[in-house]
């Protein structure tokens, strides 16, 4: 057999319905192998190879299945690069296979010649280049392993032209075999101890990261907070973890998308159980939640995140899932009831949160020259449904997603690239949303610097007849920068404005309908056109200029209140 068509079947053996990827010449056999297997696995070609890869790590995100990115040598293993290591970063279950020259040709100067394992091995979890045939069905069922397993992330496999045109005889193919990832369970000494510093807890809070997602422990996190009247906050990673309708819902904390409110709840918490985050300095306000010394419990599925950036009283590694269905029943075997203390604390946070939301009405009614982006969360708040999914690039618009709109059914229902916050994600990221979820209607929300990154992966929703509705914010800027430069550089504006571009017009180019929004009286009625439209439609929003607007990044609204020589930016 063909390797190439021993890999395809190796694939089909993985449950791999759709591989999104970019044809070159070193890849002429594997893609021909794709074409006999059409009717199993269905390949997207994209525009890019960078947006191939955005588009396998989103469709991993919402699946819970590794995405695969196929992609060309030389400038194709080149451009994939950001979509690798976002998703590696991120922990989200990639697999890249890439082509290569003969081997014959290398060091001989060769057209597209690179050392590819040398390239992806500081953003992968683990690469490798398959020099012999025979070797083909263990390293691919490795590398679903390795995606998978523990802290899931990025694996990169390279694969020379000669390898893929190669015959040879897989003794070991059709044996009907998918490979699984390992899950680990809690040390019941740990159990014990977490159970212990809980009942003697006052005001506890579960600080949920993206690691609820990856452990899928929905229904278990909402069962432990409801039956124990445990609250909730979430990083941004984790936001979806519980349903944000819950009484026990405090939202994001930390800087970006956070709130004075819900940072407050953290700070005078007695005892924070951390599930699935790293604790950066974004979601820690560099450290300052917990400058109060709460006990501080730690569960994460890798030994490198725990006691990474804040010192555990208990570090346990374990899944999630496991996790909190363990710690339930060690509390029903000694017949505890801890909601009774826990009352004057439930009373208190939820004041808090009410307290918030109603500075948020205020911020929404604000009326602004063009469009107030707090408006355009609202509606989108009271227009969507549980399952709506929403693509979020990094700028003005994550921490107003983050900060106001609330997740109506746990799960993964925004995404955001927090890994690297890449600008250009969320266009290409939201065709891997709708392809892993048709049913559900696909949000793309990007900036104008957003917008010319990834513009040409609109043809690909064209093509593919995806009813995704792309919302540009457009303020003609690097709006984040030209913020962090007002606030933290004496408003010394460099390398961040541009020219006003009519990106409607665009998109109309590209076949799809495009609406301009640039006052906000014309927003409900033209969100509501755009959701009932049945092929991909664009709104060009026109919001104010960053300048004159303080989006709900906790240090910019209290440095934007104080005098600029006391301003601190934050150290990432």
């Amino acid at each position: 057999m063909r390797s190439a068509d021993a890999i395809v079947k190796l694939l089909i053996e993985n449950d791999v319905e759709v591989i999104f990827g970019v044809p070159g010449d070193t890849s002429m056999c594997f893609h021909d192998a794709l074409s006999n297997h059409s009717d199993q696995i269905k390949h997207i070609v994209c525009r890019d190879e960078r947006h191939a890869a955005y588009m396998a790590d989103t469709y991993a995100r919402v699946t819970g299945k590794p995405g695969v990115v196929d992609v060309p040598s030389g400038g194709g293993i080149l451009y994939a690069v950001p979509g690798i290591s976002e998703a590696n970063s991120s922990s989200i279950p990639l697999i890249c296979f890439s082509s290569d020259i003969s081997m014959a040709s290398e060091e001989t100067g060769a057209l597209t010649e690179l050392k590819q394992e040398e390239l992806t091995k500081s953003i992968t979890k683990w690469n490798t280049r398959i020099k012999l045939a025979s070797n083909i069905p263990q390293l691919i069922r490795k590398a679903f392993r390795m995606a998978t397993g523990g802290r899931p992330g990025a694996v990169h496999i390279s694969i020379p032209e000669n390898i893929l045109e190669e015959d040879h005889d897989f003794p070991f193919l059709g044996e009907s075999r998918r490979e699984t990832s390992f899950k680990s369970f809690p040390n019941q000494i740990d159990v014990e101890k977490v159970y212990k510093m809980l009942t003697t807890a006052s005001r506890p809070v579960i600080l949920a990261g993206g690691g609820v997602h990856l452990s899928a422990a929905y229904d278990e996190l909402e069962h432990f907070s409801n039956k124990y009247t445990v609250p909730v906050a979430t990083s941004i990673n984790g936001k979806g973890s519980l349903a944000e309708t819950s009484p026990h819902a405090i939202g994001v904390i930390g800087v970006n998308g956070a709130s004075d409110e819900t940072n407050s709840i953290m700070k005078n918490a007695d005892f924070v159980l951390v599930l699935g985050s790293k604790l950066n300095n974004v979601t820690t306000m560099n450290k300052g939640i917990f400058s109060h010394s709460p006990k501080v419990i730690q569960v994460d599925i890798s030994e490198e995140m725990l006691d990474l950036n804040i010192r555990a009283d208990v570090a346990i590694m374990c899944d999630i899932k496991s996790f909190l269905a363990t710690l339930d029943s060690e509390i029903l075997k000694n017949n505890i009831d801890v909601t009774q203390k826990f009352q004057e604390w439930n009373i208190w946070y939820q004041d808090a949160i009410k307290e918030k939301f109603s500075r948020v009405v205020t911020e929404v009614e604000k009326e602004t020259n063009n469009v107030n982006p707090a408006r355009v969360i609202d509606l989108l708040d009271k227009n969507t449904d549980e399952n709506s999914i929403f693509v979020i690039d990094a700028g003005t618009q994550t921490p107003y997603m983050a900060s106001n709109f609330k997740i109506k059914k746990a799960g993964r229902k925004t995404v955001f690239d927090r890994g690297h916050g890449n600008l250009g994600y969320a266009l290409s990221a939201s065709i891997g949303a709708k392809v892993a979820n048709p049913k559900s209607k696909v949000f793309s929300m990007f900036g104008d610097g957003s917008f010319a990154m990834s513009v040409g992966e609109l043809e690909t929703a064209k093509r593919l007849g995806l009813p995704i509705v792309f919302m540009i914010f457009q303020n003609n800027s690097y709006g984040w920068i030209k913020k962090l430069q007002q606030l933290y550089f004496e408003e010394r504006y460099i390398a961040v404005d541009f020219d006003k571009i009519d990106a409607a017009k665009i998109a109309e180019g590209f076949g799809l309908k495009s609406l301009k929004i640039d006052r906000n009286d014309k927003l409900e009625e033209g969100l509501k056109w755009a959701m009932e439209q049945v092929s991909p439609v664009f709104l060009d929003i026109h919001i104010d200029p960053i300048t004159d607007i303080v989006p709900p990044v906790t240090n910019w609204r209290h440095d934007s209140k104080i005098d600029p020589k006391d301003r601190v930016a934050l150290t990432y």
